[in-house]
């Protein structure tokens, strides 16, 4: 019978580079941060009537999103940023489901679903095990700032909505410690799947 893997981890901890390595080796990943960059590269009307109705005006302009604004509204506003991420979830939510019903039969015997806020979500019970990828604060923090993705204040407020790494601990069946060198890391995962596909 197949597996399903939830994936998750704090911002900066490796979710990206352990996805890209399952690629490469062949293994069905989903990624729901993939989903979540699409629909807002190329957003479709219902996405962006709803950033209109429900975020503000000022998020789109002719048919592209103004992200920045965005993240200004959604880490001051709490009852737009839930009504956001309930919006995202029902969309990240369906293409994961489908994803899953067409790799279930893969004959690696194991699907892989890359999810940052499984924790918050609280959707563990989806799940066959969670692999959890810890890292210090501050070298996530560092990755991130290298990567030019976030500035330090957004940074500071996307760690702020995620859970605590002891948390993580307490709630995943397979932890994976991602502090050194992405050689160390790969060995670790390598490690790590020869468990899983026993």
């Amino acid at each position: 019978m197949t597996k399903i893997i939830g994936i998750t981890g704090g911002i900066g901890s490796g979710k990206t580079t352990l996805s890209e390595y399952l690629k490469k080796n062949n293994f069905a990943v989903h990624e729901s941060d993939k989903i979540v960059a699409q629909m807002y590269s190329n957003p479709n009307r219902s996405f962006l009537r709803f950033l209109k109705k429900n975020i503000s005006n000022e998020a789109t302009l002719y048919n592209k999103i103004n992200k920045q604004k965005i993240s200004e509204i959604i880490f001051n506003k709490t009852n737009a940023r839930k009504k956001l991420e309930k919006y995202i979830h029902n969309v990240v939510k369906k293409s994961r489901d489908m994803f899953i019903k067409k790799n279930k039969k893969n004959s690696r015997g194991v699907v892989f679903i890359d999810i940052p806020l499984l924790f918050e979500k609280n959707l563990e019970k989806n799940f066959d095990y969670i692999l959890c990828l810890i890292a210090k604060k501050e070298i996530r923090s560092a990755r991130v700032l290298k990567s030019k993705k976030f500035s330090k204040p957004i940074l500071k407020k996307i760690m702020k909505f995620q859970v605590s790494d002891s948390e993580r601990k307490r709630r995943s069946d397979i932890i994976i410690y991602n502090n050194t060198t992405k050689k160390d890391f790969i060995f670790s995962v390598e490690k790590a799947l020869i468990g899983l596909l026993k």
